[in-house]
């Protein structure tokens, strides 16, 4: 859960002694929860942290004025939290720090691209407060405190949408990480131990985090943790093969289909758009094939769903087709409405037809299902597995899991 969005600016204060006191004061802070306020807030951020995250933005530009800005990720080291900060310093030298707060469980990567969507718009707020701090326009400084302020609620606003995932945007988690996907083509082979798998993925990214990582697998019941009593080496007399393994008991796909529904609603009504459509489908179809269709399409796809905004314009679109003219107003203030609809068409989830009278309508022209498969496959692997990699209790335990989960549904 992110805690809150905290902006400051830096200051060098001269006291009476004539010495420089450097300073972050807090210009607008945004939290999650009410109990933290600008009183409080070093619950969360002390100032030695602020300090350290400042050096690693700044490292090497002290005395330098032009405009720059940079990002940070990492963990902080006096509370319990991680952040994702963004600096800035304007053309005069003025210097801000805008620090996102999360829990440490958080998978923060999946919010960078919202904080930096965010940044591109803080940048003008900040020009704009340190030319009217500089000429003392009191009133811009308030209409750039108040503008400070909605932007980083918005921020958060965003980031507590996507927190917030459905079943098929969770399979959409997993097609948007390659560490995710390295993790599902090894448990394709056979099941491997924890030990093993963190090994691997921490080779990958020395940062990963494994149970986050494995977390929307868990969910969508696609596979199982448990854990595997190991055996005595006869000559060494150690035990081996001991701790927790991972089994796939389901694997997945994300796929293209036909959106029936809006087809049936068509034909029913009589549109004169029907036929239209429904050649655009049967063209579209006649040479889809999900096996194979890149691997890179499939992660387009899920990073459209992990988008706020145009999977709500996607979800509409499920049951309902529009005009050019007339499309509803569901996206943020911020999204650019051209530029969502662009890319849905590139995607080749949207299509555009013309009716008779040469209105133009935006229709599905593929809907996008999560695809879940029992691994059959997997059985002569696991048989094979057993006479060079996997001992028999691994094995055994791989057979009775997808015994038991066979009859096993996920609901998308």
């Amino acid at each position: 859960m992110i805690q809150g969005i905290l902006a400051f600016s830096f200051n060098l204060n001269e006291k009476e002694s004539g010495e420089i006191e450097p300073e972050f004061k807090p210009i607008q802070l945004v939290f999650t929860e009410k109990k933290y306020d600008e009183t409080n807030y070093s619950e969360l951020l002390v100032e030695n942290d602020i300090f350290a995250t400042f050096y690693q933005h700044t490292t090497g530009l002290f005395g330098v004025k032009y405009d720059y800005s940079n990002f940070y990720t990492g963990k902080l080291k006096e509370t319990p939290y991680q952040i994702i900060s963004y600096f800035k310093q304007v053309s005069d030298g003025s210097q801000f720090l805008t620090i996102s707060i999360f829990d440490l469980d958080d998978e923060i990567e999946l919010f960078e691209d919202i904080i930096r969507d965010t940044s591109t718009r803080l940048t003008d707020v900040y020009d704009k407060l340190a030319k009217a701090r500089k000429s003392k326009n009191l009133e811009e400084i308030t209409n750039m405190n108040i503008r400070l302020k909605n932007e980083l609620k918005f921020a958060m606003f965003q980031v507590d949408r996507l927190s917030n995932l459905d079943n098929i945007q969770k399979v959409a988690l997993i097609y948007n990480s390659k560490l995710r996907l390295e993790i599902l083509d090894m448990l394709r082979d056979f099941p491997k131990s924890r030990d093993y798998i963190k090994d691997k993925i921490q080779k990958l990214k020395p940062t990963a985090n494994l149970d986050v990582l494995l977390r929307p697998l868990v969910e969508l019941n696609l596979i199982r943790r448990d854990w595997i009593r190991g055996e005595k080496d006869e000559e060494t007399g150690q035990i081996k093969n001991q701790g927790e393994y991972i089994f796939l008991v389901k694997d997945i796909m994300l796929v293209r289909v036909p959106n029936e529904n809006l087809l049936s609603h068509l034909e029913e009504q009589e549109s004169n758009i029907y036929e239209l459509y429904k050649d655009k489908i049967t063209e579209y179809f006649s040479k889809y094939d999900p096996f194979e269709e890149p691997i890179e399409d499939k992660q387009e796809i899920a990073s459209m769903l992990l988008n706020p905004d145009v999977y709500d314009f996607f979800l509409l679109m499920q049951n309902n087709y529009y005009p050019k003219d007339k499309i509803p107003k569901i996206f943020s203030e911020f999204a650019v409405t051209e530029v969502l609809i662009n890319n849905l068409k590139d995607l080749d989830i949207l299509t555009e037809i013309k009716d008779d009278e040469g209105r133009e309508w935006f229709l599905l022209l593929t809907d996008v299902k999560p695809l879940t498969i029992f691994p059959e496959y997997m059985l002569p692997k696991i048989r094979e597995a057993y006479k060079f990699s996997i001992n028999y209790q691994v094995a055994k335990k791989a057979y009775d899991l997808l015994e038991l989960t066979y009859p096993e549904k996920v609901e998308f």
